[in-house]
């Protein structure tokens, strides 16, 4: 068996025996920095492998089964039994130690993020991660200037030279709209001929790659927009649309995880200009080359694995 199946597997072990003594999904998850799906999946993978319900579940109960509480021993007992083989051949002695600082947006952190912090505390319990969040816009450039350690940033057209560059999800870029009562859900619904953009008011990000990717596609439409507000983050521009303000372009991970996902409306556009001008966005963990062989770095670039997750 392999390091990284044990590391897996000790893992999954040290979530179960926090959900099986809590009994709440939503506080294990947050506790362990994943989504409730993830959890959700993780459990049923372990029902899988060991043939037997472990969990009862229902909108207001959760607990062990019979076979549940045997697998609760077993998991203990096996965690026990791996800290005595640690401690006995000295296996954590050489694991680097630190801190290291991580930069990414708010949708980042709920979305792409929790799998990460998960696998690097059980693979290198001796490093920090210390999480910053704020505009993936700034991600790159805090990078470049030594604010932080890595970041978690949309791949732009042309990445810098001094960056290495690990894909982690896809994320296609949409237009959307209010779905509720405003005067701009009424312009679109009164627009049954097909979308006249330059009427609408438009929600745009101040810099970073969607705003670059929505400038070249209003040049080539040949639009001239009326830009109602210039925002810092694409929550924000989610947030404002909601409201009624305008319309706006996003990354459809940034939709899908939003609190007003209720709100908001795709809007469609299927021409061979979108798909060209308006491909999807690949997003990544990011590190500066120069620093990759520092020991702390490389061990958490290491222990990130690709992905190729479409969202």
């Amino acid at each position: 068996m392999s390091d990284y199946r044990l590391y897996m597997d000790t893992k999954a072990l040290n979530i179960f025996i926090d959900l099986a003594q809590d009994l709440h999904f939503a506080r294990t998850s947050e506790r362990n920095n994943m989504s409730a799906s993830t959890l959700s999946r993780l459990i049923q993978r372990l029902e899988a492998e060991a043939g037997t319900p472990l969990l009862e579940r229902s909108n207001r109960y959760v607990g062990l089964t019979p076979a549940g509480q045997r697998y609760l021993e077993f998991a203990r007992q096996t965690l026990s039994a791996w800290k005595d083989f640690q401690q006995a051949t000295g296996i954590n002695q050489h694991q680097p130690s630190g801190a290291v600082s991580l930069y990414c947006s708010v949708t980042a952190s709920h979305s792409v993020l929790s799998d990460i912090l998960a696998d690097l505390r059980q693979q290198q319990p001796n490093i920090d991660i210390k999480l910053h969040t704020g505009d993936q816009a700034l991600s790159l450039e805090r990078l470049k200037q030594g604010q932080e350690d890595f970041v978690i940033a949309a791949r732009p057209d042309q990445l810098d030279p001094q960056i290495e560059f690990k894909p982690l999800s896809l994320s296609d870029l949409v237009f959307i709209g209010p779905n509720g009562p405003s005067g701009v859900y009424d312009q679109l619904t009164a627009m049954t001929a097909g979308i006249d953009w330059t009427a609408l008011p438009w929600i745009v990000a101040e810099s970073g790659l969607t705003r670059s990717r929505l400038d070249r596609w209003f040049r080539h439409q040949r639009i001239a927009p009326s830009i109602y507000a210039e925002v810092t983050g694409h929550e924000a521009i989610v947030s404002m649309v909601a409201l009624g303000c305008g319309v706006g372009l996003v990354p459809k991970l940034v939709l899908t995880s939003s609190p007003v996902f209720d709100s908001i409306q795709i809007l469609e556009n299927d021409s061979e200009t979108h798909a060209q001008l308006l491909a999807n966005v690949e997003i990544g963990l990011c590190v500066l080359k120069r620093r990759i062989n520092e020991p702390s770095i490389n061990a958490v670039w290491l222990g990130v694995k690709e992905s190729f997750t479409s969202q």
